[in-house]
């Protein structure tokens, strides 16, 4: 998969709520690997990193933890799981969701310390400094760079940002617990919106099977209906996101049948 470049991530951010004076995405970006991509470029660019922090610091709620988990295992090059592990610790910090230590226990820390942004590695003084200023949770992750404080200012009103990105609403009515993650991965990371037992599913959204199978009966109480019958083994349930009980324009919301 290519990688997008600083300026797509950017623009992401800016749809997704972040004042950063550029052109926001045409579409909505996938939070969670929004913030793989920022993990990856936050060297290059501190301000990115320090709003991701406020930004996530307000909105965890929007974030499907348990799929953060598997992709920041599965996609995520190693050399970057200590920034995205740095970014949600302070994150929860200044007042993200501590579920968010599902994905952040999964991301190790460096063995041999190193700096994190590029402008500290610019001299010997900065170099100096990065090392001299490192806060304890950067430290943590074999990371010298210096405390972030969160800027609310550089964020969008909540309204905003849902209004924006309709998707984002049922995630915030879900709280980014297992039910967004089964409905996400469904969505974004199945051919067809499909597997092929409840067993693949549970794999797949990083979470034991039975609390796969709670979460898949809570979204049938919803009116979501994901299990289906193998059409070649009746015995058998498929798993499958259908157009029949979600409207993927508006968001995973249920839609009423057609008399």
């Amino acid at each position: 998969m290519k990688k997008p470049t600083q300026n797509t991530v950017l623009a992401q951010w800016s749809r997704a709520g972040v004042l950063f004076g550029t052109p926001a995405a045409r579409t909505s970006p996938d939070p969670e690997r929004l913030l793989l991509n920022t993990a990856r470029h936050a060297p290059g660019n501190v301000r990115l990193f320090s709003h991701a922090v406020s930004w996530l610091a307000q909105y965890s709620n929007l974030i499907a933890r348990h799929r953060l988990k598997r992709l920041a295992t599965d996609e995520l090059e190693p050399d970057a799981r200590p920034t995205l592990g740095l970014l949600l610790d302070l994150a929860i910090t200044h007042g993200a969701s501590r579920e968010l230590n599902l994905a952040a226990d999964c991301c190790e820390k460096h063995d041999k310390p190193r700096i994190l942004f590029d402008v500290h590695r610019r001299s010997p003084a900065r170099r100096r400094l990065a090392k001299s200023s490192a806060s304890p949770a950067a430290v943590a992750r074999g990371l010298w760079a210096p405390h972030v404080e969160p800027a609310t200012d550089a964020l969008r009103p909540a309204a905003w940002i849902i209004q924006r990105n309709p998707s984002y609403r049922d995630r915030a009515i879900r709280k980014g617990d297992l039910r967004s993650t089964i409905l996400e991965t469904l969505r974004r990371d199945t051919p067809e919106g499909s597997l092929g037992s409840e067993r693949e599913l549970a794999m797949l959204c990083a979470a034991n099977r039975p609390a796969v199978t709670r979460s898949l009966n809570d979204l049938e109480i919803e009116g979501i209906r994901l299990r289906h019958p193998d059409p070649n083994d009746r015995r058998r349930t498929r798993i499958r996101l259908t157009t029949g009980c979600v409207d993927a324009r508006a968001g995973l919301k249920p839609v009423p049948k057609r008399a």
